[in-house]
């Protein structure tokens, strides 16, 4: 079995200037908690993934996941760190008080910093991440352990081969007991958005990402019986991206991974996101299943089929 999940929120900035689009739609609730309920209808168990920020601008994605969870559907929370200055002490608070928060939205998971291995607007660009990303993690599994509290703990990373200089940094900073003790390890990636590959390629890149990840975990001490999450993923649409070919990526994508699920330990598979920021603006606000006045595109069926073949 798959669990699967989706990101509900919409990005209605420019993720490297970080300027706000006032045409954004604003988000429905109504329509988006409909669309998630569709989404994970007869499934056990499906994420709603959720964003915030610590001492960073971001606004929380959503501001209130609360109207989304239930019946199967739990809190995938993000904390990321975006402190001007080395503070791993601070960061520590604010991971023990989201263990709290997951647990009081009845669990889930909490995934410790977000892509410390890309640069700002992500959380490579803030000074200390490593160390954050450390005792993020520790304070995260002291205080689910304290509590007693269903809350799954990992981190996450984006594409990440062997020798990436992110892996030996994971090991200098994170404690190897630590490391050991994670509930899973995320993966981000985006097959041909950000480098084109071609249709035939497609499979096999994908199969060299996510078995590299495995073996370059390993070879860093985090147990094999530890699964991958794949954390975001996810094909614009636009001008120079047709709806169609959304379909084909997405879908091969999809297929490859869960092929591989049983021999490489995936077992959660995320969507980023929803629905489109702003259907008219820049890639970055095109990724969703639907449209941003919440019609769906072709993918949302072929999501939709996808999530109920392989999470039963």
């Amino acid at each position: 079995m798959i669990v699967f999940g989706v990101w509900p929120g919409v990005v209605s900035t420019d993720l490297v200037r970080l300027e706000t689009f006032i045409d954004a739609p604003p988000e429905d609730v109504e329509r988006t908690a409909e669309a998630l309920r569709d989404l994970a209808k007869g499934t056990e168990r499906f994420y709603v993934r959720c964003y915030r920020s610590y001492r960073g601008p971001h606004a929380p994605t959503p501001p209130n996941p609360v109207p989304y969870l239930g019946d199967g559907r739990v809190v995938d929370y993000v904390l990321g760190y975006s402190s001007p200055e080395a503070d791993p002490d601070g960061f520590a608070d604010a991971v023990r008080a989201a263990v709290r928060e997951v647990a009081e939205l009845g669990g889930g998971k909490l995934q410790v910093c977000e892509e410390v291995n890309v640069a700002a607007p992500l959380d490579g660009g803030s000074p200390g991440c490593y160390e954050a990303l450390g005792a993020g993690l520790a304070a995260a599994l002291d205080e689910r352990t304290r509590l007693g509290v269903d809350v799954a703990i990992g981190f996450n990373a984006a594409v990440a081969l062997p020798g990436d200089p992110f892996w030996a940094a994971v090991q200098s900073a994170v404690a190897p007991e630590v490391l050991a003790r994670v509930d899973f390890l995320g993966l981000d990636f985006f097959p041909d958005v950000f480098r084109p590959v071609p249709a035939d390629a497609l499979a096999g890149a994908v199969t060299h990402v996510v078995r590299s990840f495995r073996e370059s975990a390993s070879a860093i001490g985090i147990p094999a019986s530890v699964p991958i999450h794949i954390t975001e993923t996810g094909w614009p649409t636009g001008p120079e991206n047709s709806e169609e070919q959304q379909v084909r990526v997405m879908e091969s994508v999809a297929r490859t991974v869960l092929g591989l699920a049983a021999e490489i330990g995936v077992d959660t598979y995320e969507i980023f996101g929803l629905r489109d920021g702003l259907s008219s603006g820049p890639r970055e606000n095109r990724f969703g299943l639907l449209r941003d006045d919440y019609s769906a595109k072709p993918v949302y069926e072929t999501v939709k089929r996808l999530i109920a073949e392989h999470s039963s």
